[in-house]
């Protein structure tokens, strides 16, 4: 179980892997994630050092803006932690921090927002009032950019990188929704590719996505 609240760490708030373990506790600006075990007990306990953090500090927590997560629980457990902690229900998948969050693997509609947000990126461009190489520049600059948050955290699936490439190719080719193969000059492998290849530099996904989750591995194994 998680609750998304305002709190301290508190040793008597279990781990729910660890009993012998504090409960994790995650923040990031005004955003505070709780980890806990999803016993009664801890959930009041918790409860109680939010209320002692409002009285001491005069911060009150909007429990109605709240939401608490209940995972693999006893279904009938649930209803008396919720009703503990006075805030909402929620559940998988669910958006966090901008990300699709979910306890089993994504499906291709958790995706959908990115791939309409470059649907709306395209519709307000004049596309016809661009050549080839401006357009390029505008897929390279903006299109691309969008994606390099989701990219950061999450390996793209296949079907979704093949929805945004087919924007990316109609775009560059004729400017529209559509295209077909006499549109198109050059193989979108060859697009692909550096300008020093022959390519005009527009970036591989699948391979950017990589990358960047490489780096992330990186910094884990040097610290840096």
């Amino acid at each position: 179980m998680f609750c998304r609240l305002s709190s301290k760490k508190d040793a008597t708030v279990h781990n729910p892997l660890d009993s012998s373990s504090s409960c994790p506790v995650l923040q990031y600006a005004d955003d505070t994630l709780i980890l806990l075990r999803g016993k009664l007990a801890d959930v009041r306990k918790l409860k109680h050092l939010l209320d002692q953090f409002s009285a001491a500090t005069g911060l009150r927590i909007n429990y109605h803006k709240s939401t608490a997560v209940p995972m693999h629980m006893r279904e009938e457990d649930i209803p008396d932690c919720i009703a503990e902690l006075g805030c909402r229900r929620e559940g998988f998948p669910q958006t966090y921090l901008g990300l699709p969050l979910s306890c089993e693997k994504l499906r291709l509609s958790a995706f959908d927002p990115y791939v309409c947000k470059a649907d709306r990126y395209l519709a307000g461009w004049q596309a016809t009032l661009l050549n080839p190489m401006g357009r390029t520049v505008l897929i390279n600059a903006v299109l691309d950019g969008h994606l390099s948050y989701i990219m950061s955290a999450l390996p793209l699936p296949p079907g979704v990188v093949r929805l945004v490439d087919k924007r990316r190719r109609n775009f560059l080719w004729t400017g529209e929704g559509e295209s077909n193969g006499a549109n198109c000059l050059v193989a979108w492998d060859k697009v692909r590719c550096s300008k020093d290849q022959g390519g005009l530099g527009i970036k591989d996904l699948e391979v950017q996505n990589i990358c960047i989750l490489l780096k992330l591995l990186h910094k884990l194994y040097t610290g840096t």
